[in-house]
């Protein structure tokens, strides 16, 4: 089909061929039946198919064909990944880029190709040199309200019923117009096979990719397997090994169990022994309390006794107690009389004294008393001579009063010269402003 629409569109494209001019032999009617032919029939194929049946356009060519090699969704998201560039992606883990599933064709790590890979691109080749088959016409829908009304069974039974009437070639340029629409037609349908066939070349690739991924997953799986294969033969020798041990642990238990049962019948013999000497006890325990009841009476009768004599001593003792203790407080009565006659003696002789005290301190006090009097007569008197001096140095000169203050303080204390300048170049002594 590639080889053809090459052909085609090499025709097409060269004037010499098409020109009616160029060649008038060449063209004929039944070369213009024959392009119209081609034309009715790329129409069939790529144009009613998708008006019948409603085939996306999206939809893969074995799809469009009938077929199911790859769903619709895997298409689209093909021709997405094949249009938008991927996405700068951080890289995984070799081991969780080994496991993920699926893995991204643009960001897949390269491997060598398998031997399969020849068989799969020959298959390819013949795949795209093989032709299209022309898918059947679909069954009639089932019957709606829409097929049921009189206009649309009218155009139904009208279309089935009538032919394509094809008009006859008027002239040359309706011929090189219906050869530019075929070879038109042809490319268009040539490229879109091939941009089919690139996208089903894709999606085998991935594929193939897909396959060898899986294979490296299996063979790591596998040897994931061998390993734990060895991890349970491991496990089985350890659990052979342990029941060797619990059968060695089962036999010392029924040693055990024997010398248990050994230990029991002596421990029984040793109870009947120690009930024996139990009973034995008892009797020796009553006997005893017996002896101990005895001397317990003994000894009452001897603490009754002793508590009797203990008594009469102890009414001796207080008695002669008793007796010292009033003479002591007769001798401590005596000594207090002769003591209370000797202070009373004492406090006669000094209440004369401080009657006598008494009688001078108010003399004392009469006169202090007429001095006091005597002293605030002179107080009134100074303050009244004060007030007067004061009144008369206010109306005394100012400068005047301090000379004379100077010159009586001067005879007072006679002074050196530069002392008595200095004194008076002072502003403030003797209390004088």
């Amino acid at each position: 089909m590639r080889h053809a629409g090459d052909k085609l569109a090499g025709a097409g494209s060269d004037p010499a061929t098409l020109s009616p001019h160029a060649h008038p032999c060449t063209l004929s009617p039944s070369f213009s039946v024959f392009n119209n032919l081609i034309v009715g029939l790329l129409l069939l194929i790529y144009v009613m198919p998708e008006q019948l049946v409603k085939v996306p356009r999206s939809a893969s060519p074995v799809a469009r064909a009938g077929a199911g090699d790859i769903s619709e969704r895997e298409l689209s998201r093909e021709r997405h990944n094949l249009q938008t560039p991927p996405a700068r992606l951080q890289p995984a883990h070799p081991k969780k880029q080994l496991f993920s599933a699926p893995v991204n064709k643009f960001t897949a790590k390269w491997c060598a190709p398998s031997p399969n890979l020849a068989r799969i691109r020959s298959c390819l080749d013949a795949y795209a040199n093989q032709e299209t088959p022309v898918r059947p016409v679909a069954k009639t829908k089932a019957a709606s309200m829409e097929d049921l009304t009189p206009t649309k069974r009218i155009l139904i039974n009208r279309k089935n019923g009538l032919g394509v009437v094809e008009s006859p070639v008027a002239s040359a340029t309706e011929e090189l117009a219906a050869a530019r629409v075929c070879r038109f037609m042809v490319v268009a349908a040539w490229r879109r096979r091939r941009e089919d066939v690139r996208c089903l070349r894709k999606t085998l690739e991935t594929q193939v990719s897909y396959s060898e991924r899986l294979r490296i997953q299996v063979s790591t799986l596998k040897s994931l397997l061998d390993s734990d294969n060895a991890k349970v033969r491991m496990a089985m020798r350890e659990l052979e090994r342990l029941k060797q041990l619990l059968r060695d642990k089962e036999m010392e238990k029924s040693v055990l169990e024997r010398e248990k049962r050994a230990l029991e019948d002596d421990v029984c013999a040793a109870e009947d022994r120690a009930s024996e000497i139990s009973i034995g006890w008892r009797n020796c325990r009553n006997e005893l309390e017996g002896v101990r009841a005895a001397a317990a009476r003994g000894e009452q009768a001897l603490a009754r006794e002793r508590a009797a004599h203990a008594d009469t001593v102890r009414d001796r003792d207080n008695a002669t107690t008793r007796t010292d203790e009033k003479q002591i407080l007769l001798q401590a009565t005596s000594d207090r009389l002769a003591q209370e006659e000797e202070a009373r003696s004492l406090c006669s002789r000094k209440c004369e004294e401080l009657n006598s005290r008494v009688s001078a301190a108010a003399e004392q006090t009469t006169a202090l008393r007429a001095e006091l009097a005597e002293l605030r007569e002179l107080l009134a008197r100074l303050q009244a001579e004060l007030a007067l001096t004061r009144e008369q140095l206010d109306w005394w000169p100012r400068p005047l009063t301090k000379m004379l203050g100077a010159a009586r303080s001067w005879f007072r204390n006679p002074k050196a010269v530069h002392e008595a300048l200095l004194w008076t170049l002072t502003p403030a002594r003797h209390g004088i402003p």
